[in-house]
């Protein structure tokens, strides 16, 4: 038995960019499936398109319904594919490659350069996950998705009202998988949306658009291993059914290995 994401985003191709592949339960949230998954299958798809040794640089997605149904295709557009760096766009459509569209995402791909510059900011003072209780459900509560992540909370409480909407989570998947890119973009769509820190019911909230750069190479994510990594999230307005996210993803050592941006529509 292999890891369950790798499963999970396993894309049968059928020629020009079009790829298709089941929808099923492993990464279901409360009636759709986790937007971290959806992710995770645009960047497989593109990493079939782009040259071999470029890597993911950014994504900028827009989810504009639920993904459900039996079967979603993945269509992958090259718009440029340079020296260094190529430009994509992914669509994901319901039943059919012309089916209802259901996401798109604009990516790029670039192979990454040495330079004489590196500036990098510090994590915040955080207890280490060692010393953070692991976050549970109780048995049969919770989104199905939820169950592939170890996630330790040691900033922030969800479900109170909290000052502000601030939390920081240590995550690793449960199944110890090694980091890389696509566990990295599935685990950055994990954190819980702000209106749970600002009240003690959940508030649901659905992303409308979606954000993430990445600055780690591939060998200092293999590094990691199946090791913690913190994810820092704020929110800078949470008002009329509209709120924002940032994250900041942090390696063990210290390190900002990825930024993330969102906007969510909530009641």
């Amino acid at each position: 038995m292999g890891f369950a994401l790798d499963e999970e985003t396993m894309l049968t191709a059928h020629g020009d960019g079009q790829y298709s592949r089941p929808v099923t339960d492993v990464f279901w949230n409360m009636d759709s499936a986790f937007g971290g998954w959806v992710l995770a299958l645009a960047v497989e798809a593109v990493m079939q398109e782009a040259q071999p040794n470029a890597t993911l640089a950014s994504i900028n997605a827009i989810f504009l319904a639920a993904i459900k149904g039996d079967t979603i295709f993945v269509c992958v557009d090259e718009l440029s594919q340079r020296k260094r760096t190529g430009f994509f766009r992914v669509h994901i459509h319901q039943d059919a490659a012309d089916g209802a569209l259901l996401f798109s995402a604009d990516i790029v791909m670039s192979e990454r350069i040495e330079t004489d510059i590196d500036f990098k900011p510090t994590m915040p003072d955080i207890k280490p996950a060692s010393e953070v209780t692991p976050l549970t459900f109780p048995p049969g509560m919770g989104p199905r998705w939820f169950g592939h992540y170890d996630q330790r909370i040691a900033d922030g409480a969800p479900f109170t009202a909290q000052q502000v909407p601030r939390s920081a989570v240590w995550i690793r998947e449960s199944d110890a998988r090694p980091l890389d890119i696509k566990g990295l973009v599935t685990i950055s769509d994990v954190p819980m949306p702000r209106t749970f820190f600002l009240g003690n019911m959940p508030r649901f909230s659905s992303t409308v658009s979606y954000s993430f750069s990445l600055f780690a190479t591939e060998e200092e994510l293999a590094e990691i291993g199946d090791a913690p990594i913190l994810v820092e999230s704020d929110s800078d307005r949470v008002r009329n059914g509209m709120s924002d996210q940032q994250a900041r993803i942090w390696s063990p050592n210290g390190t900002l290995i990825a930024l993330t941006n969102q906007i969510a529509f909530f009641r």
